[in-house]
């Protein structure tokens, strides 16, 4: 093959890529859980939605002609204005805030505490990257964005208003986020890196909920007589959320193991949240349906296994309502009021009606 093939042949594989990467944002935008009639009176998301369709079109259009990736320079300019709109889209709807840091690192997934050099600690949402570095003492991922320059200062950037002390006041934390805080040392536990915790009921006569939260990657075990049984591992930071039945075998035993900070608590189960219409987080959960006979309709927004199993008011389990794998939707049926246990890694939303 002559110079001429190679060149040819260069470019032809350049503009495949260039073409892969306008495919793979399109079916990004494809699968966003959107619909005028639902979110029509957000209009900041339906500008963002709206702006991101636009730079896919333009993208496509951009590319027509174009001979090699130079030449494509301008469709990889715009698909990548179209992700940052997209990345905000994707925030709103699974309503957690973009990371902190850069918000091209997607929607966060924890918030922790941070200071800027020479300033003091505040709390900021990272995304999950983010949230290992800094549980390692490492800062986050260097991406070219500056975080505000008066967070974690005390002082506000000349020109910026001053905001409200009271804004977001009394706004109470996603479900099983943070311990409740009238639990005592006998049914919450805080730690760092490797650690065992010991956790009791905190109501004789109803049903626990375990949780274990992990702001690193590492594994959790439950030891019962001698014999350790894990709970989760994975290699990024996340969460067990566990029902527990008056059976069980009191007090819990935990075993942990992690990179970062943990925190481990018990919680009765008469105090999980309630599914009315739609109900949205990420990995296991716990909630409760309260009504008559109702279809659940449940996104999954990520890859692995997810699933909905009733539970009885004992926290013994029952049938299963449905199930799938990766990116997809599942229906299923209850015949009325009853517990909702949710497994999963990715996020989701579930729908009643």
């Amino acid at each position: 093959m002559g110079m001429f093939g190679i060149f040819k042949r260069r470019r032809t594989d350049e503009l495949a890529q260039v073409e892969a990467e306008i495919t793979a944002f399109g079916e990004d935008l494809a699968r966003l859980p959107l619909t005028p009639d639902e979110h029509g009176a957000d209009p900041g998301l339906m500008a963002d939605y709206t702006r991101t369709l636009d730079a896919y079109e333009q993208a496509k259009a951009q590319f027509l002609g174009d001979r090699d990736r130079a030449d494509a320079a301008d469709v990889l300019h715009t698909l990548e204005q179209g992700r940052r709109t997209l990345d905000r889209v994707k925030a709103v709807l699974s309503g957690r805030p973009l990371c902190f840091f850069d918000p091209r690192h997607g929607p966060s997934v924890d918030r922790v505490a941070w200071a800027p050099p020479g300033g003091v600690h505040r709390d900021v949402d990272v995304c999950a990257a983010d949230a290992v570095r800094l549980s390692e003492g490492l800062p986050p991922i260097a991406t070219g964005r500056r975080p505000d320059p008066g967070a974690g200062t005390g002082q506000r950037p000349r020109g910026r208003p001053k905001a409200s002390r009271t804004a977001g006041a009394g706004k109470p934390p996603a479900p099983f986020k943070v311990a409740p805080p009238q639990l005592g040392k006998r049914h919450h536990v805080k730690g760092r890196g490797d650690g065992e915790a010991q956790l009791h009921r905190p109501k004789w006569d109803i049903p626990s909920v375990l949780i274990v939260r992990l702001h690193g990657h590492g594994q959790v075990e439950q030891v019962k007589q001698g014999k350790a049984a894990r709970l989760g591992k994975e290699s990024f930071p996340f969460r067990v959320v566990l029902p527990l039945r008056l059976e069980t075998e009191w007090p819990i035993r935990l075993r942990i193991t992690c990179t970062g900070t943990w925190s481990a608590w018990l919680q009765a189960g008469d105090s999980v949240p309630v599914l009315n219409e739609t109900i949205a987080s990420r990995g296991p959960f716990l909630c409760r349906y309260i009504g008559g006979a109702a279809r659940l309709h449940m996104r999954h927004r990520e890859g692995g296994a997810y699933s909905v199993t009733e539970l009885a008011p004992d926290f013994q389990p029952g049938p299963p309502v449905l199930s799938g794998k990766g990116i997809s939707a599942a229906d299923g049926e209850v015949a009325g009021s009853v517990f909702l246990h949710v497994e999963a890694k990715g996020e989701w939303l579930i729908r009643a009606g």
